[in-house]
């Protein structure tokens, strides 16, 4: 296999909550003109209604659960053809739909599984490794017809995106999925959204000078990146360098504000028009219209404007009226007047301010984050708000966050939908351009130390062998807000095996939301996983290992070297549990 400096290619993929694609460039283009935004490749995805630069975020999976059948609109119009036809694999097939926020902010486990919406059942890692692969493979096949021979799968550098807001397990989890979707691990770079959407943005000009010459940022700059996604919305400060490299200034920082948000909010609202069983039902039988409702708010949800008066009509199917009058003996026309809504025989209409509800929560969310960022006095002097991502386009979003923070300059730029896509693919052929980066929490193992009268807490006394131990000591790599530079490598840390003969050491990989967290068992303290090196055997005097971890990349990186040869040792941290 040839060195990944040897690559050719770097090719992208964005797997979003709502919508997905691929990007990709090639090495010799990229060296030719780093600014050239015409050299990245995108796709253009037809959903039968019209073209879009992304397609929607689904797949459909044949009944056996492990093949997949197709991607993106063509797996949803399938679909919706299997729930007008009644066919039999509407029931035995699998069809997932917006799954990426499975893995924010909870515990993640290799086996867990997801849900598709007609209620089959899968292992979660299986579905997200078909999607990735789909789109790996999608890329290879239409980039290899613009080419008279075959591209080498071993010279393409592979950038996948995730949200800078997730932890090391959902990280861990993505490249685990993107293995098995057919990506070889060494050649695979993980990349945080909010970032390379910096990155593009510092490359694309955005600046107007006085004289209306369009400038890219320059040395100095601060600016603030609002990635508004589908799912989550992140948030992340950088100072350009004199070098042209970009500094983090602020730890990444959001929440699931995004636009699926506003979605959930419109599904509340009909649920409180017809009633959770009408619902349930019309959900669970009626498939293809409950898409059909989803497609067309989703439209709609684009065009709403502050100020704006006129409804807005959203279609409504035949069956869910029916589905109401089966279990009311009445009908949904005459039973919804007057709650702002109107129903025609086909049509929900919902007075502009009813729509506009429905963003009201996720914005409302946004903007007390926001002021509490800025609450801080830290970002005072920083009046650049950079707004990307595809929520980023919503004239609801972008009316709130001026109002929250009106002194400030706000841009949002040209093609900001694929500024993360295509800032990806910048990023992959410079990953040393995101210089410095701010540390999310603090990170650490457990350890035991000799017990010290006076500085421990007596009830974290262990007697091992002939000595007095302190017990769940949080041994601190790296504090909170501590900024690292990438490749640095923290202070390397001896650990020696407890007993003679062991083959093995384990830590368990802590943080804390503390500076300068005591013990594991704090509070602010959550175990992150478990980190395995493998020692010698020998005696437990003439056995110890340097552990050293660098924080600065996308991921958390580990070395561990014998103290007295210096040789690398068999390491691997695991962020994932068991079970």
């Amino acid at each position: 296999m040839a060195h990944i400096d040897d690559y050719l290619v770097v090719a992208a993929i964005d797997l979003g909550t709502t919508y997905s694609s691929w990007a990709c460039s090639f090495r010799h283009e990229y060296n030719k003109d780093p600014k050239n935004m015409k050299a990245i490749i995108c796709p253009l995805w037809n959903s039968g209604d019209h073209i879009s630069e992304k397609a929607c975020t689904a797949i459909l999976v044949k009944e056996d659960g492990k093949t997949l059948d197709s991607f993106g609109y063509e797996a949803e119009n399938k679909y919706v053809h299997f729930a007008d036809d009644e066919a039999e694999e509407l029931h035995t097939w699998y069809y997932f739909w917006r799954f990426k926020m499975l893995l924010y902010n909870r515990k993640i486990s290799r086996n867990m599984t997801l849900e598709s919406v007609n209620g089959n059942v899968m292992p979660a890692l299986k579905v997200f490794a078909l999607a990735i692969g789909y789109l790996k493979n999608d890329l290879l096949e239409n980039v290899c017809k613009k080419m008279v021979d075959v591209i080498d799968a071993d010279r393409i550098r592979w950038v996948l995106t995730v949200p800078a807001i997730w932890d090391e397990s959902a990280k861990q989890f993505m490249r685990e999925a993107a293995v098995e979707g057919g990506i070889p691990n060494e050649q695979l770079t993980i990349a945080l959204e909010p970032e390379v959407a910096s990155l593009y943005c510092n490359i694309v000009p955005v600046e107007i000078t006085d004289g209306g010459k369009v400038l890219p940022f320059q040395g100095g700059t601060k600016y603030i990146i609002i990635d508004a996604g589908g799912g989550t919305i992140d948030i992340t400060v950088h100072e350009v360098i004199g070098d042209g490299t970009l500094k983090e200034i602020c730890r990444p920082n959001g929440g699931n504000w995004g636009g699926t948000a506003v979605d959930k909010a419109f599904e509340r609202f009909l649920i409180g028009l017809v009633g959770n069983s009408v619902y349930d039902t019309f959900k669970k039988t009626d498939l293809g219209d409950y898409l059909d409702i989803f497609r067309d708010f989703e439209r709609k949800k684009r065009t709403i404007e502050p100020g704006k008066t006129l409804p807005v009509p959203i279609r409504l199917p035949h069956r869910l009226n029916e589905r109401f009058n089966e279990d009311n003996h009445t009908d949904l026309v005459g039973s919804i007047q007057g709650k702002g809504v109107t129903v025609t025989s086909d049509k929900l209409k919902m007075q502009s301010d009813v729509m506009q509800g429905f963003f009201k929560d996720a914005l409302e969310q946004l903007g007390e984050h926001l002021k509490s960022l800025f609450g801080e006095g830290s970002l005072d002097s920083i009046d650049t708000i950079i707004l990307v991502g595809g929520f980023s386009d919503s004239k609801m979003l972008q009316t709130h966050v001026k109002s929250i923070l009106p002194n400030k300059r706000f841009i949002v730029p040209h093609e900001a939908g694929l500024a993360v896509l295509k800032g990806a693919v910048l990023f992959g052929h410079n990953p040393s351009v995101i210089g410095h980066r701010i540390c999310k929490l603090t990170y650490g193992v457990k350890t035991s130390v000799t017990f010290e009268n006076g500085k421990h807490r007596e009830d974290k006394r262990k007697k091992v062998g002939n000595e007095d131990l302190c017990v769940d000591v949080f041994d601190i790599h790296v504090n909170k807000g501590q900024s690292v530079k990438l490749n640095e490598k923290q202070a390397p840390v001896v650990y020696k095996p407890q007993k003679n003969g062991q083959k093995t050491v384990s830590f368990q990989f802590y943080s804390s939301t503390d500076c300068n967290p005591e013990y594991v068992t704090d509070n602010s303290c959550t175990e992150l996983g478990k980190i395995t090196i493998n020692v010698l055997g020998k005696t437990h005097d003439d056995n110890a290992v340097e552990v050293t971890l660098s924080f600065g990349g996308t991921e958390i990186q580990i070395e561990a070297r014998d103290q007295k040869t210096g040789k690398a040792t068999n390491t691997k941290i695991d962020f994932i549990e068991k079970n």
